[in-house]
C-alpha cells in the first residue's frame, strides 16, 4: 500500500479479531494489516485496514495518516501485481468507547476504503491512546 502525500509504502498482513470481537492490530509497527474476513480492496464494500500510529521507539507506520486531507490518494497493490486506487473522502477521529462500528464496516455498494489508527491524547494508565482516527475512502 501506498499513500504518497504522507509519505507511506508498506507491505500489509491478514488480520482478524481479538476475543472481545476488536479488530487485532498487526504485530509489527512498520507494517499496516488488512481485515481479511472483509472485502478485499477493489471488491465492492469497506476494505478495513489498520496500522499502528507509534510505539515506544518512535513513529509507526500510520503516524501521520492524521495529516490526510480529502483527495489524498491512497494505492492497494494485490498480490497478484494489480493496483486499486482510492481517494480520501473524510477524516474523523471518535472515542475508543464509541468506535463507529456501523460507519466502517457497514456494506457499501461500490469499492471502500477504511484506514484506521490510534490518535488523541495518550492514557498513560491504560497504555493506550483515547481515540481512533478513521479515514475514508473511496474508490478512484
Amino acid at each position: 500500500m501506498r499513500i504518497p502525500s504522507i509519505d507511506v509504502e508498506t507491505s500489509m498482513i491478514e488480520l482478524g479479531l481479538l476475543p472481545d470481537g476488536s479488530l487485532e492490530a498487526p504485530e509489527d509497527f512498520d507494517v499496516a494489516g488488512w481485515y481479511a474476513a472483509g472485502p478485499e480492496p477493489g471488491e465492492p464494500g469497506p476494505s478495513v485496514i489498520a496500522g499502528h500510529v507509534d510505539s515506544q521507539h518512535g513513529p509507526a507506520v500510520f503516524y501521520r495518516l492524521r495529516e490526510l486531507q480529502p483527495g489524498a490518494e491512497v494505492e492497494v497493490q494485490a498480490e497478484d501485481g494489480t493496483s486499486v486506487d482510492f481517494r480520501v473522502e473524510r477524516i474523523e477521529m471518535h472515542p475508543k468507547d464509541a468506535f463507529p462500528t456501523e460507519a466502517v464496516y457497514a456494506d457499501t455498494p461500490g469499492p471502500t476504503l477504511r484506514l484506521i489508527t490510534c490518535g488523541g491524547e495518550f492514557d498513560r494508565d491504560e497504555g493506550s491512546y483515547r481515540d481512533n482516527v478513521v479515514v475514508f475512502a473511496t474508490l478512484a
